[in-house]
C-alpha cells in the first residue's frame, strides 16, 4: 500500500470516528487532519468534501466497476459482465457495513439519495461508452446503460435504508435480482 493509501485510510478512519462524535456537521476537517498528523490541504487532496469521505467508496467501486468491465469479454452476457465486474472491486466488507451505517444515521434520505444520483450518473455514463464501444448504437447505448445503473443503486438504495446491520452478501444478493428483474429490458 503506497503512503497515499495509507494517508488516505487513516483520514477516512479518523473522520468517521470524529463524525460519530462530534455529528457529521460539527466535525472539524482541520481536527481530522491534525490527529493524522497532515495539513488541512492534505485532506482536501484526497476527499473533495467531508460527504466523500462517507460516499468515497461508490465514487471508488464505480472507477473500478468501469475498468473491470473493459476486461470482461464483449460477447458474455451483459448482466454476468456487470456482476463480475461489480463483485471485483477489492472491498473491506466491514469498512462499508459501517460507512453504509453511519451514512443512514448521519445524513438525510434526501442527501445521500442526490449522492447516489449523481453516481448512478456516472455509472451509466462509463458504461454507455463501454457498450457503444462493444457495437451498440447510441440509443441502445444509451438505454441499457441507464437501465443497469439504475438496478445497481436501487439494490443499493434498498441495502442502504434497511435497518442494520448491513450485510455486504445482501448488498450482493439484492443486485443478482436487480439485474434478474431488468434483463428482459436488455
Amino acid at each position: 500500500m503506497s503512503k497515499s493509501e495509507r494517508t488516505r485510510n487513516a483520514l477516512r478512519e479518523v473522520a468517521l470516528r470524529h463524525f460519530v462524535a462530534d455529528g457529521f456537521e460539527s466535525a472539524s476537517v482541520p481536527a481530522i487532519a491534525a490527529e493524522v498528523g497532515v495539513t488541512e490541504r492534505t485532506f482536501y487532496r484526497h476527499f473533495a468534501t467531508k460527504d466523500e469521505v462517507l460516499f468515497g467508496d461508490v465514487a471508488d467501486r464505480v472507477a473500478w466497476f468501469a475498468a473491470a468491465m473493459r476486461e470482461r469479454p464483449a460477447d458474455e452476457d451483459l448482466v454476468r459482465s456487470v456482476l463480475v465486474a461489480l463483485g471485483s472491486a477489492p472491498t473491506d466488507p466491514q469498512l462499508l457495513a459501517e460507512i453504509a451505517r453511519l451514512r443512514t444515521e448521519l445524513l438525510s434520505p434526501a442527501r445521500i439519495e442526490r449522492v447516489f444520483r449523481d453516481r448512478q450518473g456516472a455509472m451509466a455514463a462509463e458504461l454507455r461508452v463501454i457498450l457503444r464501444e462493444r457495437g451498440a448504437g447510441d440509443l441502445d447505448a444509451a438505454v441499457r446503460a441507464e437501465v443497469l445503473a439504475g438496478a445497481v443503486f436501487a439494490a443499493l438504495a434498498v441495502w442502504t435504508e434497511a435497518a442494520g446491520p448491513h450485510d455486504v452478501r445482501r448488498l450482493g444478493a439484492l443486485t443478482q435480482q436487480a439485474m434478474e428483474q431488468v434483463r428482459p429490458a436488455l
